[in-house]
């Protein structure tokens, strides 16, 4: 018969062999293992399925007509152009024309912008070096006054500093934050533009991407002097909305960098190369160039 000490012990080891009866440390460490893997591949499943999902909607997000928006992305919205119905087929109104001009040789050349401008249909401007001497022709587009350019170098031999101020047009028509619009289009003061053909070949692209849109020479000559990678500006060259917006940052470091090329064109077409938005071609862009000998 046991004795009363040991009966006062028998109760604390009856209690640790009944919680604890057969566990092992290893045991305990195998369950641990076991828990937190279990626990990792729930979570990579989760992951895999949300991505999957995501993607999904995304997609039909982005499908031209479809009304699904992505509930896992919030377009931040601004005062400015790609604003409205991003659906709505592209018309005149949401292209703003930069022309490049001179106060000194506008009456002469104004007859080429009369031929296509609309009052109060096209929307854009003349960008010219200085207030013009005469009262403004209410046929004539709207002008400006381009900035400064004595900052910026130059170093074409054969060239003219105006290509440093016709090549910030772009940046400059970019920087008044006009509403609704959704392409740049840049030309010379004797380019001709075609606008019903112009709207009906922009209309093709998503003006929420970036585009580069122009033409080469018709001149095998100034291809070869200057680029076939190149839209020339005497033919017209159309920057998206979004395209104009980074440009914008970069063009009065680029306009340095390049400041050995001849024109204007030459010099906005490398700082887009910088971008990394190449030309698209389209060929209703004519650029014709006549020599004293034609």
């Amino acid at each position: 018969m046991p004795s009363p000490g040991e009966r006062m012990q028998d109760p604390f080891k009856a209690w640790n062999f009944h919680i604890w009866p057969t566990v092992k440390a290893t045991d305990v460490f195998s369950l641990i293992i076991k828990a937190t893997l279990t626990l990792c591949t729930v979570v990579s499943i989760s992951l895999i399925f949300f991505s999957a999902f995501s993607s999904h909607f995304h997609r039909l997000r982005m499908r031209p007509g479809c009304e699904i928006v992505s509930m896992f992305s919030i377009r931040n919205s601004t005062r400015n152009n790609i604003g409205g119905d991003r659906h709505e087929k592209t018309n005149v109104s949401h292209i703003l024309f930069g022309i490049g001009g001179s106060a000194k040789t506008w009456n002469d050349r104004r007859k080429y912008n009369e031929l296509w401008w609309r009052p109060n249909v096209t929307r854009g401007f003349v960008w010219l070096d200085e207030r013009p001497p005469e009262s403004w022709p209410e046929t004539s587009p709207p002008y400006k006054i381009s900035g400064d350019t004595s900052r910026f170098q130059y170093t074409c031999m054969y060239g003219s500093r105006s290509a440093l101020r016709i090549a910030r047009i772009v940046k400059e028509s970019f920087e008044l934050g006009l509403d609704d619009v959704r392409w740049f289009v840049m030309g010379d003061d004797d380019t001709v533009f075609f606008v019903e053909n112009l709207v009906m070949v922009l209309g093709k692209y998503d003006h929420n991407q970036m585009y580069y849109i122009g033409g080469n020479s018709e001149s095998v000559e100034q291809d070869v002097i200057h680029s076939y990678t190149m839209a020339f500006g005497g033919g017209g060259f159309a920057i998206s909305y979004p395209l104009a917006k980074e440009l914008g940052k970069v063009l009065d470091g680029c306009i340095d960098r390049y400041a050995s090329f001849y024109g204007s064109d030459q010099k906005v077409q490398g700082c887009l190369s910088e971008i990394g938005v190449p030309v698209t071609i389209e060929h209703g862009f004519h650029q014709v160039t006549f020599s004293a000998k034609q």
